[in-house]
């Protein structure tokens, strides 16, 4: 129902508890923001309105509502034509097609499913999604950079045209910066992002003080939270590794992270 769709999520769980490294942090248990479930028209119909008044959070999941439908035929004919060419080609938007039959199933069903969405509107997600974020959102500004806007993209920077190598690189800065904002915000995720980005030098480049800081970081939010920590193995690895005073900084720069006021909120 449209009271269902748009009812505020539940309320935070918050704990004052001290990490492992001795700081002590806000945990912010937080609940997650889903998209709707299908069918998407009534959901659609509910949140827009909300959206345009300034409803950060139903803005983020009118975004995430459109992106559901980004790529559905918007009428039966246009339908019928990508199904056939599917059949046709085995393949579809690019990719290639093991069971035809399977992928009009699919295909129809969400066509079904996003029946009552604009087929102008159906674009639009990385804008309400970014309205979202600029709010300060902090959902958004870790799914934005995941939600890509629409064309062709390639795989390995080597293997990109000017084009795309342009559009690459703006995406990237574009996510360091939104994903700034929400480590800046206490985010958990956004400390596992920024240590994978720093282990794997791709987005930023490879720095083993910034991963190791944010990765320790991380487990001992999982650990105060009661969770499994995730990254021992690979922080022992590390300490192989680094430097007597690299691993010093990098243990001080872990602090310092958890000092961030708003340390720390962590999702499910």
């Amino acid at each position: 129902t449209g009271d269902a769709v748009t009812a505020p999520p539940p309320a935070p769980v918050v704990r004052k508890v001290t990490v492992a490294s001795g700081v002590p942090i806000r945990l912010v248990l937080k609940p997650r923001i889903n998209v709707p479930a299908p069918p998407y028209g009534p959901a659609y119909a509910a949140l827009e309105p909300l959206a345009r008044a300034g409803d950060s959070t139903a803005q983020y999941r009118l975004g995430l509502l459109l992106y559901e439908c980004r790529d559905v035929p918007a009428d039966e004919g246009a339908l019928n034509k990508v199904v056939e060419r599917t059949y046709e080609t085995h393949s579809r938007a690019g990719w290639e097609v093991e069971s035809p039959a399977e992928e009009e199933k699919t295909l129809r069903r969400r066509y079904a499913e996003c029946d009552g969405v604009p087929a102008e509107q159906r674009t639009q997600y990385r804008d309400w999604m970014r309205q979202a974020a600029d709010a300060g959102l902090m959902e958004a500004q870790l799914d934005l950079p995941l939600h890509l806007p629409p064309g062709d993209y390639c795989q390995f920077m080597s293997e990109c045209s000017p084009q795309q190598r342009t559009k690459q690189e703006a995406l990237d800065k574009e996510a360091v910066d939104y994903l700034g904002r929400a480590r800046d915000g206490g985010s958990a995720m956004a400390l596992w992002t920024f240590a994978s980005w720093y282990a794997e030098g791709e987005v930023l480049p490879q720095n083993e003080i910034e991963a190791y800081a944010s990765f320790s970081a991380l487990d001992q939010v999982f650990e105060a939270a009661d969770q499994p920590r995730r990254f021992d193995a690979m922080l022992q690895d590390m300490r192989g590794r680094l430097r007597p005073a690299d691993l010093e900084q990098a243990e001080a720069r872990s602090r310092e992270l958890l000092s961030n006021p708003n340390c720390c909120v962590l999702e499910p």
